[in-house]
């Protein structure tokens, strides 16, 4: 007999089935010992012992049935889910591309194909993989909203909010939900966001990622106790969860309580957590415990962080130092007062429709800490379907193609020049509408590259001449200064104006007493890879 019978290799399975490791791992070794080369049984092994924690054992397993048979499918998809965990993503994909290549139909090696495109952001790749996954099955909802997550990271937000939706008329499932929550909340319908947060809560409560994401929605949606309590919960349940602990770090920091912002911001490790510990060095005068903590950095960071600019910009000012970032060494001479014509055309259709749809009740307005006697969008509006925010975001593109083209020469060494996004895409974007007394206290924008806004209406009134006008400096946020010689600029602005400067200049609206209403589209714009 050169293989095990049917019924030895249905018990094998079986006792792997059914949790029973150890044992499953003895037959197997027991079978092996008399039917070497049978790839059913080294297959089940491998599987076994990587159940067992014992991966490098199991790739060994793997790769010595691959030596009898380099032709099995499924050795070659169990290689690439142990390569897809460990994060070697390029070696799981040429696993996956292989089992595929022998056998056409095998489901879950497209759908694990797509998932590691997604990965090294193929986002199409993934999206074609997804799609012959569905082909083989059409009801498979996992396929159906891994793909939505792919046309999302593509821009196409509309079609991935359906495609989670229809994955979730197949089968309801927290991760479907919490998909759909994260595209209704980039498109800026926060309550149905939350909605479908609390509906992926309901399979498990006990979920960090959800509660954290739930918690910061409700935050930004003014309901601040209640926000606060599910970010306390999510850190609660995984203390070392780097979401969770980022995102209650922002709200801490955001409420002023920055030696607990601080702690957080050290224990999540993610995004631009060390810049945003400095923050809260700063801010709190740590100076000799930021300077170190800012040197360091510098030595082992490149020069492509706005938000550091900023940090230390301010500080060679205020203790009138040599900057060592170099981000952008001439950041006010790099702001730039320009207009979009379309806008300022006598009875422009194009203001009249965007005016209208900024009044839409789908886009969900947001609480903003810094804004006063006014009301700001949730979501990105530019990534909205209808035509007046599409039109718009293309002739802002274009100015800002202009605008680098005027203004390249100015700074040409730093690297906000060097590394300008060669394509323009909106990473986000949200109307500002203030009443009288309205204005934005000074900040920057630590998620962007170059920054702006776009004018739609201006109070005409005004008492003086600056009144709603926006104004740049190297100072704002209250940081800490020893003195006041800080270099800024002011633009009064009229509609069609837009405005545009590095994301890493202070910005503030002068306050105005008009009875009109002021209203502005502000954006920021990132290169692709920083």
């Amino acid at each position: 007999m050169t293989q095990p019978t049917q019924e030895q290799l249905k018990e094998l399975v079986n006792l792997y089935q059914s949790g029973k490791l150890d044992e499953a791992e003895t037959t197997a070794q027991n079978l092996l010992k008399e039917f070497p080369n049978d790839l059913t049984c080294l297959n089940v092994l491998g599987v076994v012992l990587d159940g067992k924690g014992q991966t490098e054992e199991a790739i060994k397993i793997y790769q010595k049935a691959l030596q009898i048979n380099e032709n099995s499918p499924e050795t070659h998809f169990n290689m690439g889910s142990i390569l897809h965990r460990l994060g070697r993503s390029n070696e799981a994909r040429i696993s996956y591309e292989k089992a595929i290549t022998i056998k056409s139909d095998f489901l879950n090696a497209h759908f694990n194909l797509g998932l590691v495109y997604q990965n090294l952001q193929s986002y199409k790749k993934a999206v074609e993989s997804y799609q012959k996954a569905i082909e083989l099955k059409p009801d498979y909802h996992e396929a159906i909203g891994a793909m939505g997550t792919a046309l999302q990271a593509q821009g196409e937000l509309d079609e991935a909010i359906e495609h989670y939706k229809k994955a979730l008329t197949i089968q309801p499932d927290a991760r479907n939900h919490y998909n759909l929550a994260v595209g209704l909340r980039n498109k800026g319908a926060l309550d149905e966001s939350i909605e479908q947060y609390e509906k992926s809560l309901s399979f498990n409560e006990q979920n960090p990622e959800a509660l954290t994401s739930l918690g910061d929605a409700l935050w930004h949606k003014g309901k601040t106790e209640e926000g606060l309590e599910k970010l306390n919960k999510a850190v609660e349940i995984d203390p070392g969860n780097p979401q969770a602990n980022y995102n209650l770090a922002v709200f801490l920091s955001d409420n002023n309580e920055l030696d607990k912002a601080l702690e957080h911001f050290q224990s999540s490790k993610i995004y631009d957590w060390q810049e945003r510990s400095l923050y809260c060095l700063y801010k709190t005068e740590q100076h000799e415990k930021f300077k170190e903590e800012l040197d360091l950095i510098i030595k082992n960071k490149k020069n492509n962080s706005p938000f550091l600019a900023t940090l230390s910009t301010h500080n060679a000012i205020n203790f009138k130092t040599k900057d060592e970032y170099n981000f952008c060494n001439k950041p006010l001479d790099l702001a730039a007062h320009m207009s979009i014509k379309e806008l300022k055309e006598p009875n422009s259709s194009l203001l009249k429709e965007l005016l209208k749809d900024i009044e839409k009740e789908e886009i969900s307005k947001r609480t903003q800490s810094r804004l006063h006697h006014g009301t700001q969008s949730s979501g990105n509006l530019f990534k909205r379907s209808e035509g007046s925010f599409r039109t718009l975001s293309k002739l802002i593109a274009n100015t800002i193609e202009e605008y680098y083209k005027k203004n390249k020469d100015k700074d040409r060494n730093s690297i906000f020049v060097k590394q300008f996004p060669k394509t323009v895409d909106f990473n986000s974007s949200w109307y500002v509408k203030m009443q009288s007394g309205g204005h934005l206290d000074s900040h920057i924008h630590e998620e962007g590259w170059v920054s702006g806004s776009v004018y739609l209406s201006m109070p005409k009134e005004k008492k003086d001449p600056n009144e709603g006008a926006i104004e740049l400096s190297l100072h704002g946020d209250n940081y800490p200064k020893k003195h006041d010689n800080f270099p800024k600029k002011t633009y009064p602005v009229i509609v069609g104006d837009v405005v545009f400067f590095p994301s890493s200049v202070f910005h503030r609206t002068i306050p105005f007493s008009s009875k009109e209403e002021r209203i502005c589209i502000a954006f920021d714009v990132k290169p692709e890879i920083v």
